[in-house]
């Protein structure tokens, strides 16, 4: 059975990684479009569209499998595991780095071509760490490879900003990226081998027995993984198709905030594929519908939150972050934001259902909001530009919430149960509502240094007079943590 304690901790393992990384990229974003430039920064946005995609692809879903795999495994099971899967990572790299180089050479060139090329330095390194952090993860060792990350990004960032400003532009900034990323893939795969207890060797591999299934495993969890890619990058790069570099920036803006309200749902992603793969295992679908309801309901709670602070602060944040030309990405952003909560609610459902072999319904239900967004972005971006994108992303979006909740429905489990999503929307707008009254009283550092605490205040009383956040529950969570 799934130990309520040991999810809680590996989930707030990776909620203060991923919090780390936001809050460097915080500081990171606003000096990067001051040093790039506007055009700049919408190349940058361009080379990362095309970075998380490539990292995925040459992964071919082995953090997933080598998560999975070594889960269900003990002893010298598990060390073939670890050690099949660490061949495995390193055969993706040699097959693939190749092709992607041949690719960046022939459909780029000048500065863009340079950052591809360091681009690929940085997918080394997180091939590394996809590893690494596979093999912690399934050993329930999120604490010990979690903080990496806003490592890393300290690192990128300061070796990014210095080259960029030293004349180096994007490549440099990309150059910081390859520095960070292989340093902390070199260090999360000494930790693994460390917690294994085993360094690759020969007489462990076990390529015959858990090659093929983990390749099959990774394989449709990177085809999931690539549509996931696709609903939130096929936007930038159609806005870079249809327009200039600079709306492309703009556009980029509006994602880069939105995106930081996932930080709640993302670390509940990467805790419950292992946490869950048991349940499954025994057949425990009450249980697992409990379990997925209730860190559902969090996630809800806490992501209406930030949603309805950003909606009221999107103009004074937007402005002062990246500098007044970017006014115009405060309507894309608020668009945005109600498709970002639907994908939040997806965020959590789809490792539970993953870690629980139901990839097939996953691929339908992500890949018909695909197709949705692919025809609309076509459809809108083109006549409305960056709104249009805007419009069509958050309706995706949005979208991934019905179907990833009749996938669960469909295999017995009930996600939605006991979650007060009316109680929660009203709470949402009277909060909402009473930002909106006390924006237009003060200057932006007001609105941005006080208004965000009025509106927690706010929300969290009614949280407890709505009963949307239940006390008792949360006083039963904390204990196993100390």
């Amino acid at each position: 059975m799934a130990d309520d304690g040991a999810i809680l901790k590996g989930y707030l393992s990776v909620f203060a990684g991923d919090l780390g990384r936001l809050l460097v990229f915080a500081a990171f974003v606003p000096l990067l479009v001051r040093t790039v430039g506007e055009s700049g920064f919408g190349r940058y946005a361009l080379v990362m569209a095309l970075f998380l995609p490539s990292r995925k692809v040459l992964n071919a879903g082995l953090f997933e499998a080598t998560k999975t795999y070594a889960a269900r495994n003990e002893a010298e099971e598990r060390h073939r595991v670890v050690t099949t899967s660490f061949a495995l990572h390193v055969g993706t790299l040699a097959l693939g780095i190749p092709v992607f180089a041949g690719l960046a050479t022939a459909l780029s060139d000048g500065s863009l071509r340079s950052a591809l090329y360091l681009m690929l330095g940085a997918v080394v390194g997180e091939q590394l760490y996809y590893y690494g952090r596979g093999v912690l993860h399934a050993y329930k060792r999120e604490a010990l490879v979690e903080p990496l990350i806003p490592v890393r990004s300290v690192i990128l960032a300061v070796v990014g900003l210095t080259l960029a400003g030293q004349g180096y532009g994007v490549p440099g900034v990309f150059a910081g990226f390859a520095a960070g990323f292989l340093l902390a893939g070199l260090v999360s795969t000494g930790l693994a081998f460390r917690e294994a207890g085993v360094l690759p060797s020969r007489r462990r591999l076990a390529i015959g027995q858990y090659a093929r299934p983990m390749l099959r495993f990774g394989v449709q969890s990177m085809a999931l993984v690539l549509l996931l890619t696709g609903m939130y990058k096929i936007d930038v790069l159609l806005v870079s198709h249809f327009l200039d570099a600079t709306r492309t920036g703009h556009y980029r803006a509006a994602l880069q905030v939105s995106e930081f309200i996932w930080v709640v749902a993302v670390a509940m992603e990467m805790v419950m594929i292992q946490s869950t793969a048991s349940l499954w295992k025994e057949g425990a679908t009450d249980r697992l519908t409990a379990l997925t309801s209730r860190l559902l309901r969090y996630v809800v709670v806490l992501t209406a939150l930030l949603v309805a602070g950003v909606f009221v602060l999107s103009e004074q944040f937007l402005t002062v972050y990246f500098g007044p030309p970017y006014a115009a990405s405060v309507t894309p952003l608020r668009v945005l934001l109600p498709g970002v909560f639907g994908f939040a609610v997806a965020r959590v459902i789809w490792p539970v259902l993953q870690a629980g072999g139901h990839l097939r319904k996953l691929l339908a239900a992500t890949g018909s909001a695909v197709v949705v967004n692919v025809i609309l972005n076509l459809l809108l971006i083109p006549r409305v530009g960056i709104v249009g994108a805007a419009v069509s992303t958050s309706v995706a979006y949005g979208s991934m919430a019905v179907t990833h909740v009749l996938a669960a429905r469909s295999v017995d489990l009930r996600p939605l149960e006991g979650l007060p999503i009316g109680r929660v929307f009203v709470l949402g707008a009277v909060t909402v509502g009473v930002l909106a009254a006390l924006e237009p009283l003060g200057p932006w550092w007001v609105d941005l240094g006080v208004l965000p605490w009025i509106g927690l205040a706010v929300y969290a009383a009614g949280s407890v007079v709505l009963d949307v956040v239940d006390l008792e529950e949360i006083r039963d969570l904390v204990p196993p943590i100390d």
